[in-house]
C-alpha cells in the first residue's frame, strides 16, 4: 500500500452513541482528512472511544510523503524505513540499492458502523501521529507513530492483554527511517506510478543578482583591500603612516597667535 498523503480519514461515531432512533444512514463524521494527534487522542471523543475499546490498527505502506516548506516553496519528500541487508530476510522484495524492502507499520485506530437493516459494514481509521524526531524534524514538524519491530506491533494489537494506557507507551518518535527528495509529480494524488518515488538530485539555489551599487561597492572593497608582503602575510600599516598632515583650523590659528604675542615682535628697518 503506496500512501500518497499522510492524511487518513477519521473514524465515524458508532451508532451507540445516537441518541433516539436507530438511522439506517451512516452518522455523520467529518470527511476532511485529518490524522489523530497522539497527545490528545485520550481527551477528544472521536478518539478516545476507540482507543479504550481496544480499537487499534496498524496501516501499512511502503512509506509516506511529507513537504518541507522553504522561501515559499513546498519540496516532497519520500520517507521510509531503511532497507535491510538480503541475508537476513529472504521473502523481502528487493530494492534498488540491494537491500530487502521493508513495509511501514503505523501505528493507528479504527471504528466501525454497521447499517442496522443489514448491509455491508463501513470501516474508518486514523494514523496516530507524534512529534518528529531529529531524523526528520527539519522536513516536518509531524510525523506517524511507527512501530518498529514485531515485538512492538504485536503488543499495541493485542488489546486483550495489553491495556490501553500500557499500549501507549509505544507511541512515540522514532529515529530509524531514511528518506530521499522525489518529483513534484507526488502533488497530484492522482499521480500513482513508480516515478511518484524515484530519487531526485535538488538543484543549489542561485544567489540574488547584485544591484549596481552593490557591486561597486564589491569591485571597491576588492581593490582596498590590503596587500600581502612578499612573506605571505598581511602588512599593517604604521603610525606614520596614518598622520595627517596639520591643517589650518580655528584653534590652530589662535594657538599660532597667541605664540606670536608672547614675542617680541619683530623690528621693522627703517628705510
Amino acid at each position: 500500500m503506496l500512501t500518497h498523503q499522510s492524511e487518513f480519514l477519521p473514524p465515524c461515531a458508532g451508532v451507540s452513541s445516537l441518541p433516539g432512533s436507530l438511522k439506517a444512514t451512516p452518522p455523520k463524521c467529518s470527511t476532511t482528512p485529518s490524522n489523530c494527534r497522539s497527545d490528545t487522542m485520550a481527551q477528544k471523543t472521536l478518539y478516545k472511544g476507540p482507543l479504550f475499546k481496544g480499537k487499534r490498527c496498524v496501516i501499512l505502506a511502503d512509506g509516506f510523503f511529507e513537504w518541507r516548506r522553504q522561501d515559499g516553496e513546498k519540496q516532497p519528500y519520500y520517507i521510509y524505513f531503511p532497507p535491510i541487508k538480503a541475508e537476513q530476510s529472504s521473502d523481502e522484495e528487493g530494492s534498488p540499492d540491494g537491500g530487502a524492502r521493508r513495509l511501514l507499520t503505523m501505528a493507528g485506530l479504527f471504528d466501525c458502523w454497521e447499517p442496522p437493516n443489514g448491509g455491508e459494514p463501513l470501516y474508518s481509521y486514523t494514523v496516530i501521529t507524534v512529534d518528529a524526531s531529529k531524523a526528520m524534524n527539519w522536513i516536518h514538524d509531524r510525523m506517524p507513530a511507527i512501530l518498529d519491530g514485531d515485538e512492538e506491533i504485536q503488543k499495541w494489537l493485542d488489546f486483550g492483554e495489553v491495556p490501553a494506557k500500557e499500549a501507549l507507551k509505544l507511541i512515540h518518535p522514532i529515529e530509524n527511517i531514511t528518506y530521499h527528495p522525489v518529483s513534484t509529480i507526488v502533488n497530484n494524488s492522482r499521480n500513482n506510478t513508480p516515478e511518484c518515488l524515484v530519487p531526485i538530485i535538488l538543484k543549489p539555489k542561485k544567489e540574488p543578482a547584485l544591484s549596481a551599487s552593490s557591486k561597486k561597492m564589491l569591485e571597491w572593497l576588492q581593490s582596498k583591500s590590503p596587500k600581502k608582503e612578499s612573506g605571505g602575510t598581511l602588512t599593517s600599516p604604521k603610525l606614520s603612516q596614518l598622520a595627517v598632515s596639520p591643517k589650518k583650523t580655528s584653534a590652530g590659528l589662535m594657538h599660532q597667535w597667541l605664540k606670536k604675542e608672547g614675542e617680541p615682535s619683530p623690528k621693522r628697518v627703517k628705510r
